[in-house]
């Protein structure tokens, strides 16, 4: 395929994912463009109009507008050095391209294309982790309205993630080991879209959101990455004083100023819209990310091309990756964890809903990446996070919280999951793991808390033989079954539908008074299976966990009996001086092969 920056041959693997040869990088984004157009053109038009606030949904569109994300990634696209500006340039090139070859299949709905549109979809997916700080602030004094503040609000969609890092002497073959698996809602604005790109020294592969064209979740030949929610706070709420539209900052006036609709003030430097209003204030939420979206750009492509993870960690102090817990490894078996982000060095130490008028709450600048909790090759071997808190990463006095600004941890020390505890179960046993382990593991339906809520209700009824003599059989049987459950939510095990009408069930301390009300509900004892009750698409049996119990490491998350939430973009790299393999499960896409428990190997190679 050629055009106007070269050429670029676009292969597609067995399970349909494109695999990009091009002769220049620009090139090599054109064909990304194309092939994300040809796998789901709806969808991408539908990111674009919500980059634009023109989706249609009014509370959506606002707090885009609100946020100021598209002229925010226009900001950033025009920030941006030239031979990457022509990167964007080339891929919404590559949509329209296709959109032209197939003018039936564009809805009349498309908007215009620009080339901060890619821009403007990671912004809008990145918004709730650069603002939660001070939205949370104002939702727990009272003030904030039910507006959602990002994306993450539309739906419920649990957080949920997992990375870890085996470093060499740990593993059967002497390969680093990476795994990665966020847990974000299936489809809409987080959509994602796996690719292989190829262009001269440029090779990685990874998951972008659909419309974006950089990932923030790759690999190449001889670094990868894992990313899990948490992070050090970046975002400060105020409460201004005003009278009318005018309030005092240190005694001298200052107004409130309005755009698009919105109102909002200039404060610590940043634009800061106004959330919330009474009489007497307006509520603000300020983040040292406003005007960083070209920024973070750049840090994604130089995250890319990092050859180790000393590169890495060089792309990351830049600090204008939104806040996450990154697991690194490179191909000698050097790894990292960094607690990353933006953070202010703040002139108080207070925190909650913060007194704007005057300076004694002002940012003095922004941490240094060396400032960031963080730790290299440790001693343990290993590295692992499932959304816990900085010391849970690995045994190690580096990571204890009084050795970090509170800023940096900004988390309950020992903080866990129930995900956490399952992997720190299995990762300190592990002296010669080997993939198929490996792969197990990231794959695990175990439901971690079986065990210790088998001990509860085992204790409960030895405590009170006279009630379970009275019982009628069926619900002894389903005691019986409940007791030797082996915790995993397999698609054929009724045991597990079993387990969840009980655990739904419980109310207070009487465990035996659920299992009650379980068999009464299901007289003849006979459940469906787990897979039936549960589906990841019409006719594919879930597997993996449930809303409201505790998850297994891939949790997948329901709603009416489907998958809404879980883990969309898996993915297990094995480095070593010798090369580098690769697997991959994509969802909801490839839900048949994750309901066998299986992945699919990654082609990293486009010829």
């Amino acid at each position: 395929m050629n055009n106007s920056w070269g050429s670029v041959r676009v292969h597609r693997d067995a399970y349909g994912m494109p695999l990009l040869d091009a002769s220049s990088e620009p090139a090599a984004y054109y064909g990304l463009g194309y092939a994300q157009a040809q796998d789901d053109l709806h969808g991408v038009l539908r990111q674009y109009l919500l980059v634009r606030g023109e989706l249609g949904e009014p509370e959506r569109d606002a707090n885009q507008r609100r946020w100021q994300v598209l002229e925010e990634a226009r900001r950033g696209f025009e920030a941006l050095p030239g031979d990457l500006r022509a990167c964007y340039e080339a891929f919404v090139a590559g949509i329209g391209a296709w959109m032209d070859e197939h003018p039936g299949r564009v809805p009349d709905w498309a908007p215009p294309l620009e080339p901060a549109l890619p821009i403007g979809v990671n912004r809008t997916v990145m918004l709730f982790w650069i603002i939660t700080d001070g939205v949370e602030a104002l939702r727990a004094s009272g003030v904030l309205s039910a507006d959602p503040a990002s994306e993450k609000d539309v739906g419920y969609a649990p957080l949920g993630s997992n990375a870890w890092v085996v470093r060499p002497w740990r593993t059967a073959t002497g390969e680093t080991i990476v795994v990665s698996d966020p847990h974000l809602p299936f489809g809409g604005a987080f959509a994602m879209h796996e690719a292989v790109v190829k262009a001269g020294d440029l090779h990685y592969t990874g998951f972008c959101f659909l419309g974006a064209m950089l990932p923030p979740l790759a690999h190449n030949r001889t670094c990868a990455w894992g990313l899990t929610t948490g992070g050090p706070r970046v975002a400060d709420a105020y409460r201004i004083a005003v009278d009318g539209d005018v309030y005092l900052y240190d005694g001298e006036p200052r107004k409130i100023l309005r755009h698009d609709g919105h109102e909002y003030v200039v404060h610590n430097g940043v634009i800061a819209p106004v959330l919330a209003r009474d009489d007497d204030a307006v509520y603000v939420v300020c983040t040292p990310y406003m005007g960083l979206a070209g920024e973070t750009e750049q840090q994604f492509m130089a995250m890319v091309r990092a050859r180790d993870v000393t590169e890495l960690r060089a792309a990351f102090e830049a600090c204008a990756f939104p806040p996450q817990n990154v697991l690194a490894a490179d191909a000698s078996g050097d790894c990292f964890y960094l607690r990353t982000g933006r953070v202010p060095v703040r002139a108080s130490g207070e925190s909650g809903v913060l007194d704007g008028n005057t300076s004694a709450t002002a940012w003095l600048g922004i941490r240094p990446a060396a400032d960031l909790v963080q730790l290299a090759d440790p001693a343990s071997g290993y590295l692992q996070n499932c959304n816990t808190a900085p010391d849970t990463v690995t045994p190690d006095p580096a990571l204890a919280p009084e050795r970090w600004h509170p800023d940096v941890f900004n988390d309950e020390p020992g903080r866990t999951t129930s995900r956490g505890r399952r992997l720190t179960e299995l990762l300190p046993r592990a002296f010669s793991v080997d993939l198929p382990e490996a792969t197990a593991w990231a794959l695990d339906d175990m439901w971690p808390d079986t065990a210790a809520w088998q001990a509860k209700l085992l204790a409960a009824a030895s405590a009170e033989p006279g009630r379970i003599h009275g019982w009628p059989t069926g619900h002894r049987r389903l005691l019986h079954r409940l007791l030797a459950f082996d915790g995993r939510a397999r698609p054929e095990s009724a045991d597990a539908t079993a387990w969840i009408s009980w655990r739904t069930r419980i109310s207070g301390d009487d465990l035996l008074d659920a299992v009650e009300q379980a068999a009464r509900a299901v007289p003849d004892g006979v459940h469906e299976t787990y897979g039936e009750g549960h589906r990841l698409l019409p006719g594919v049996p879930g597997r993996g966990g449930a809303l409201e119990l505790d998850v297994s490491l891939r949790s997948t998350y329901y709603a009416q009996g489907t998958a809404f939430a879980g883990g969309p973009c898996l993915r297990i790299v094995a480095l070593s001086e010798h090369g580098m393999r690769s697997w991959s499960v994509s969802m909801p896409g490839q839900a048949e092969l994750y309901s066998r428990g299986e992945v699919k190997p990654i082609v990293f190679d486009p010829s």
